[in-house]
């Protein structure tokens, strides 16, 4: 590539992983285009559940509120009868899974990105790609045209098929189960005794119901002894695999849309190969069974949007790029390790594993402390980037909670009110306020921010400096006060670049969708976008897995189709989903919780820490990896359709 490239960043997938990432790299002030195959949003609702601690990453900028007002909270999860994880009981602003179709997170996010000012391309399928050290070329197409885009660097969040992965060959190791788990949205004369997410296993079946909350229910069911067929699914057959774990047939009738599915679990090599990195369902699927791949990639995208940012502007710290996969692959590996083994315990065969397991966990879950814990783990709130070990003042790597602050003549304030612009948040808890005053320096990075009376969350603190992913990137606890703004200096240096402010452009918020030639069936019609009702046509396909039928247009799995070839499909109403199990249902931290039933400390293994990353001997926290001279790719994107502004 001998010329400068076009654009700052290209994400390919509009799901809810690229519009997120999409959004904080233009709250950064980096020009974003978005490219994405489909048409519009997706009318269906294939991942529909998410965890407090996604939506307190995606309050930090002011999403999640609308996100809530279109969901349902569901405060209870029971993983067996007798057991309960009881969501309610979480310090998070947000105590529940909050159940929200995914074409109403797709409509939110999406608004977001282009208020923000990233240029949305639909109907636009990538086929090539080439990367050098100056940047990356994309070969697009819609229909009979063809043209190039070119970038810094592309981020792939096109799903379980990434067409970004394989043309980077990044390997996608792993397997595919031997199970066809039945999927529906529909209504049941008879449902589950409990309006809350239930997981039932026995008779070497699981089943997960989750309630809409209109009537409606999202129903997932596996047997270890149905292996994947074609044939369509009917509603006699769902009703008898749901008997199996009920007990009674619920009598489910009016289908929204019914499914079979195939589940894979892989994982990605590598999160980044040069310019190209990876996120969402393109470097991670597993089992559903905990509902966690929706959550996992919004996750993904909120610490690699900033990281990114700081990248292409030119001061990010050396491996700060690195430090991504770092962090973020280890909790997928997690993930899957945990989902996997959930799996084959509540699909087992054997009456008395079954039974054991029922016994564990509801001994377990009756402890009210390993109760908070498994609800922390499930919902994302004890994951964190941190060491083992250390007190109980906050620490380099873990989540800061949302608390709230008052600050010298000003109203108490929320600390994820703090940052909805996407810069570190310094806080000063000492009375003179003078590492505020020096923080002012780095004020297009950083918000600096004197608190008064400081909550007992940090006592033990004199000054935290929080990623603006909401986790600590740097604290400082030291009594030695007169060397307390030299240490401040540092890590400020260290993590946010030279003093001065960066410039943070926007570009102007634009939806294209490419006129497409003429089809054979249209010879001599004038060239325009596709109909919408094109999109809707039944298209065949081969995937990894197998031979598969979609719905809707050519695959769609910008985000929560990670389970490839469902078929059968009945119906594509608003609140159908092809998804191979209800996502928000069941549990990956519980599953941990009872997978050794001679342990009644597993829970523990639910929250394990990821290691980590290594700080220097100055004592600021410094990420692993090799890293990148500093003001590599800090370019300004040309064209007309990438202005920019600076935030003032």
């Amino acid at each position: 590539m001998t010329t400068t490239p076009d654009h700052s960043v290209i994400v390919v997938g509009a799901g809810p992983t690229g519009l997120t990432l999409a959004c904080e790299l233009a709250a950064a002030g980096v020009s974003c285009t978005v490219l994405e195959r489909r048409l519009t949003t997706s009318a269906q609702s294939r991942a529909m559940g998410l965890y407090a601690r996604t939506l307190e990453v995606l309050d930090l900028r002011g999403h999640a509120d609308a996100l809530t007002a279109h969901g349902r909270p569901v405060g209870r999860l029971h993983p067996a009868r007798g057991a309960v994880v009881d969501f309610t009981e979480l310090d998070t602003r947000f105590p529940a899974l909050h159940v929200v179709p995914q074409h109403r997170t797709e409509e939110v996010l999406q608004k977001h990105a282009l208020e923000l000012g990233v240029t949305l391309v639909r109907d636009a399928e990538v086929f090539g790609l080439e990367q050098d050290d100056s940047g990356v070329t994309l070969q697009v197409r819609a229909g009979g045209e063809e043209w190039e885009e070119t970038a810094d660097y592309v981020v792939g969040c096109d799903g379980a098929h990434s067409a970004v992965r394989e043309l980077s060959g990044i390997a996608f190791r792993g397997r595919t189960y031997d199970l066809a788990p039945v999927l529906a949205d529909v209504r049941l004369r008879k449902p589950p005794p409990v309006d809350d997410v239930v997981v039932l296993a026995g008779n070497g079946a699981v089943m997960v119901t989750v309630p809409y909350g209109d009537g409606l229910y999202r129903v997932a069911v596996a047997r270890r002894d149905r292996p994947w067929t074609r044939e369509p699914v009917t509603l006699e057959e769902l009703g008898e695999l749901m008997s199996l774990s009920l007990g009674f047939d619920p009598e489910p009738y009016e289908p929204a849309w019914l499914a079979r599915f195939k589940i894979h679990q892989r994982l990605a090599d590598h999160y980044r190969t040069g310019r190209v990195l990876l996120a969402g369902d393109a470097a991670h699927l597993h089992s559903p069974l905990g509902g966690q791949g929706l959550n996992l990639g919004i996750q993904d995208a909120v610490n690699l949007g900033w990281k990114l940012a700081a990248r292409i502007q030119g001061w990010a710290p050396p491996g700060l790029l690195d430090s991504y996969e770092a962090e973020r692959r280890p909790q997928a590996a997690r993930i899957l390790k945990a989902t996997d083994r959930a799996t084959w315990m509540a699909t087992s065969p054997s009456p008395a594993l079954t039974a054991l397991r029922r016994t564990a966990l509801a001994r377990l879950l009756g402890s009210r402390r390993v109760r908070r814990v498994a609800g922390e783990a499930i919902s994302g709130l004890r994951s964190d980037y941190a060491r083992r070990g250390g007190g109980r003042a906050l620490r380099a790597g873990q989540r800061v909670p949302d608390l709230t602050v008052r600050r010298p003549g000003a109203a108490p304030v929320r600390l994820y009110e703090l940052m909805r612009d996407g810069r570190f948040l310094l806080l000063d808890l000492t009375p003179a306020g003078r590492a505020a005053a020096l923080g002012e320096a780095w004020g297009s990075r950083v918000c600096p921010v004197r608190v008064e009376e400081p909550p007992a969350r940090l006592a033990g603190l004199s000054t935290l400096l929080v990623r603006p992913d909401g986790y600590v990137a740097w604290a400082d606890g030291e009594d030695d006060a007169e060397g307390h703004q030299d240490r401040v200096r540092r890590a400020l240096l260290h993590w946010c670049g030279a003093e001065g402010p960066t410039a943070r452009g926007a570009a102007p918020a634009a939806v294209r969708v490419p006129e497409r030639a003429a089809t054979e069936d249209g010879a001599g019609a004038a060239p325009g976008p596709r109909a919408a009702s094109d999109a809707l046509a039944a298209t065949p396909y081969v995937g990894e897995a197998g031979e598969g039928v979609w719905g809707e247009g050519p695959l769609e799995d910008s985000e929560g189709a990670w389970q490839t070839d469902p078929v059968g499909t009945v119906g594509a109403p608003e609140t159908g989903v092809p998804v191979a199990s209800a996502e928000g249902a069941g549990d990956a931290g519980g599953a941990e919780v009872v997978a050794d039933v001679r342990r009644l400390g597993a829970v523990e293994v639910a929250h394990e820490g990821t290691g980590g990353v290594p700080g220097p001997a100055d004592g600021a926290p410094e990420p692993s990896g090799a890293g990148a001279p500093a003001g590599e790719g800090a370019r300004k994107s040309g064209g007309a359709d990438h202005g920019e502004t600076r935030r003032p």
